[in-house]
């Protein structure tokens, strides 16, 4: 009987021990999850789109380690911002953001945009007060306006809402890489941790294409 008892005993033991030594292989993630999107990458090129909100204070926090990490793209990987409202409060920014693309001042004013926001504490909640800002930038307030109101702002929140929804995309910041690998900072394991795995999937797809 006591004999029979501690196999048992061990038996369950090295079970035990063989799990735990297998949990973290069975943890690991890749950092991604494949996802299907009627986006596709320019012939030769590696499309990665970033989708964001100004008011995010993790896109923020992101920011300075992305402008560096764009710099240094090859010439076969094509980055893109889009502007995502997840809810209706995101609107305003949101179409900030595709009013200056159309106006193609996002370069002059997507620093500005955060900075005052994240550090200044500045209130950007409506069409006036964002009109407001960008003016201060330089930017011409009625075109700015016109851009803020128009249909291609309108259309480009769309088309960006509907890529986001095949993607799944629940949160921001997040990376979408040749519009079939989804990147978040909770699959990743950190915000910049996000980088590191687009960079992984880039090679993944040059590899594939030779």
């Amino acid at each position: 009987m006591l004999v029979n008892r501690l196999t048992s005993f061990f038996a369950a033991l090295l079970a035990a021990t063989a799990l735990a030594l297998a949990a973290p292989a069975m943890a690991a993630e890749p950092g991604y999850k494949a996802v299907q999107t009627d986006v596709s990458s320019p012939e030769g090129k590696v499309l990665v789109q970033e989708f964001f909100w100004y008011g995010c204070p993790h896109c923020y926090y992101l920011e300075s380690e992305l402008e560096p990490w764009i710099e240094e793209l090859d010439e076969d990987v094509v980055f893109e911002r889009r502007a995502l409202a997840l809810g209706q409060h995101w609107v305003p920014l949101t179409r900030a953001f595709y009013a200056a693309d159309q106006l193609g001042v996002v370069d002059d004013t997507h620093a500005q945009v955060f900075h005052a926001i994240h550090e200044e504490g500045t209130r950007l909640t409506d069409a006036d007060s964002i009109a407001d800002f960008y003016a201060k930038q330089g930017v011409d307030r009625e075109a700015f306006l016109e851009a803020f109101n128009g249909f291609g702002t309108q259309n480009a929140i769309r088309q960006t809402g509907q890529i986001a929804q095949d993607a799944a995309v629940q949160g921001v910041p997040a990376l979408l890489v040749d519009g079939r690998y989804l990147v978040t900072g909770r699959l990743a394991g950190g915000n910049v941790e996000m980088l590191r795995v687009v960079d992984t999937l880039i090679e993944q797809i040059r590899d594939e294409r030779n």
